[in-house]
């Protein structure tokens, strides 16, 4: 907490003690700002005026571009509540995007946790509840995400993790049920494995996305912000920790299939607010897709997201742990 109000105070300071635009703004300068986090501003040739870019040793890259819904973070897509808006030839994002989305991806000193050992793997759907069914190949969503859930089981087991699945067979487990076994069990970790269906009729969109809980006075991207819950919920404890998590999973993912990034993105969904842990919801592709949905029910691609999480789950845990 010292930190994170050290930076506030160094953008109060930066901004003679106002917001950027007046009083009523939370808009303020995106380079001025990561430039408290020890980035720097750096050129690419053939940029628009539009585009800034930062980087820093030994950290992932960030990039920003006017009226974009999203950032890039070490090449992955994030998203913002507010778009990337422009002051003075300089992009801007809100102070809330900053505090909540690009302080936790890019502070440099790391934050702690007194253990990452035990991990809930949710496989979502199960028994009653098919899921999303492939209409060419009657394959389930729900036969995809106990599959893999035991594939990551496997993996992470190896690596000297312990690991609890809320279902090992085809039954079906209560929503609110999922969340309330990674409390009692009390788990360090949350993980829900879901995929994706487009509209009715729609073989061909594709991708994987990455959810975390929506931090408490934001709105969740799928949800217009006129209806937006902005209520603080128990994961929100987690905010900074959630966000680490989709993010390292999310790269993981993104770099081992070369799927389409569909991005980090915010909801509140009833598996992930009652967490005493860090959480996310992955959804690793669209059975409903023709294409990605042959590909979903091969063995083989699952294993490689099977690994892909396993990475990603690593890599947060050396990210967070303590040097206690």
């Amino acid at each position: 907490m010292r930190c994170r109000l050290s930076i506030c105070a160094a953008l109060f300071a930066l901004f003679g003690g106002t917001a950027l635009f007046g009083a009523a703004s939370q808009d303020i300068y995106l380079g001025d700002s990561v430039r408290l986090l020890g980035f720097q501003e750096v050129a690419q040739k053939g940029d628009p005026a539009a585009v800034e870019r930062f980087s820093a040793k030994a950290w992932p890259d960030l990039y920003a571009e006017k009226n974009r819904d999203h950032v890039l973070v070490g090449g992955v897509k994030v998203f913002l509540e507010d778009t990337i808006d422009e002051k003075k030839a300089k992009l801007t994002v809100t102070r809330r995007d900053y505090d909540k989305v690009l302080v936790p991806l890019l502070w440099r000193l790391p934050p702690q946790l007194p253990g990452t050992k035990r991990i809930l793997i949710d496989p979502g759907h199960g028994g009653k509840d098919p899921g999303i069914v492939s209409a060419a190949l009657g394959y389930t969503e729900k036969a995809a995400t106990l599959d893999t859930a035991l594939r990551i089981k496997l993996l992470l087991e190896k690596r000297g993790f312990e690991v609890i699945l809320t279902r090992e067979k085809d039954l079906f487990v209560d929503l609110d049920d999922r969340p309330a076994a990674a409390n009692k069990l009390k788990a360090d970790l949350f993980v829900s494995l879901h995929y994706n269906g487009g509209a009715k009729g729609d073989a061909s969109s594709s991708g994987i996305e990455t959810y975390c809980l929506t931090p408490a006075g934001q709105s969740s991207t799928n949800k217009a912000s006129s209806r937006a819950d902005i209520t603080a919920e128990p994961g929100n404890r987690f905010d900074t920790f959630n966000l680490l998590l989709a993010w390292n999973i999310q790269r993981s993912l993104i770099k081992a299939t070369g799927a389409e990034d569909r991005g980090i993105r915010r909801s509140r969904f009833a598996v992930l607010r009652p967490l005493n842990c860090p959480g996310v919801l992955v959804e690793g592709g669209f059975v409903s897709s023709r294409t990605e949905g042959a590909q979903i029910a091969n063995a083989a691609y699952r294993q490689k997201l099977a690994e892909a999480i396993t990475e990603g789950i690593t890599a947060y845990a050396l990210r967070v742990r303590s040097k206690q």
